[in-house]
C-alpha cells in the first residue's frame, strides 16, 4: 500500500467539496490528499445499480488515471415507506438538493411511517486488482419539512435515531461523529493505521 513512515497519498474520486471536507476532517491531516480533478476534469458518472458498484467503478477509474491509491464512495437515503427509494438513485432523484427534498416529502405526504436510513459504501483501491470495502449506516426518520442550514443533500430532512434535530440542525461536528460516512471512514482509518 505504501512504505511505512512515508506520508500516504490518497486520490479522492469525487468533485463534491462537501464530501472532500468530510473525508479530510474524519481521516485527519497526516494524509496527502489529492482529488480526481487533478487528473480528470469531467464529472464521474454514477450509472451502477448498487452503491458498491458505483463506488468500485469510481475508485478503480481514479486509480487507473492517477496511478495512486484512490478512495470513492456512494451513499444513499433509503426510505422504508417508499420501498427503499430513492436509494442508489438518491443523487439522481432531482436536478438539485431542493428538488430532491421536495419530491421526497411529496411522496411521503400523509404517510405515518417516516423510517429511513442512510447507507454509505467506500471503496479504497490501492493496487492493481487490490481494494477494500468499508460500509456505514445511520438509522433515523424523515422530518415533516426541511429544518436547518448546515450540511448538504438530504441533511435538512433526516433526523438520526436518538436525536430530535436534523443533520442540518445538528451541525458538522455531530454529523462527522455519527453519520453513515463517519462510520465507514472510521473503519477505513483503523485499516490504514495498521500500515503506518
Amino acid at each position: 500500500m505504501t512504505e511505512k513512515g512515508k506520508p500516504l497519498t490518497i486520490v479522492l474520486a469525487t468533485q463534491n467539496q462537501h464530501k472532500i471536507d468530510e473525508i479530510r476532517t474524519i481521516l485527519g491531516d497526516d494524509i496527502n490528499y489529492q482529488t480526481i480533478r487533478e487528473y480528470f476534469d469531467l464529472k464521474l458518472q454514477e450509472t451502477g445499480r448498487s452503491l458498491r458498484e458505483n463506488s468500485f467503478t469510481k475508485a478503480a477509474f481514479s486509480y487507473k488515471v492517477s496511478g495512486k491509491a484512490s478512495l470513492a464512495d456512494d451513499s444513499g437515503l433509503f426510505v422504508e415507506e417508499l420501498g427503499g427509494e430513492p436509494g442508489v438513485y438518491s443523487s439522481r432523484y432531482g436536478v438539485d438538493d431542493k428538488e430532491r427534498i421536495s419530491k421526497l416529502l411529496a411522496n411521503l405526504k400523509n404517510k405515518k411511517n417516516r423510517k429511513a436510513k442512510f447507507k454509505a459504501i467506500f471503496v479504497y483501491y490501492y493496487a492493481p486488482g487490490s481494494f477494500e470495502v468499508f460500509e456505514g449506516e445511520c438509522i433515523g426518520r424523515i422530518a415533516m419539512e426541511p429544518r436547518g442550514t448546515g450540511g448538504f443533500g438530504y441533511d435538512p430532512i433526516f433526523i438520526p435515531r436518538g436525536y430530535n434535530r436534523t443533520f442540518a440542525e445538528l451541525g458538522q461536528t455531530v454529523k462527522n461523529r455519527i453519520s453513515h460516512r463517519a462510520q465507514a471512514l472510521a473503519k477505513l482509518k483503523k485499516y490504514l493505521m495498521t500500515y503506518k
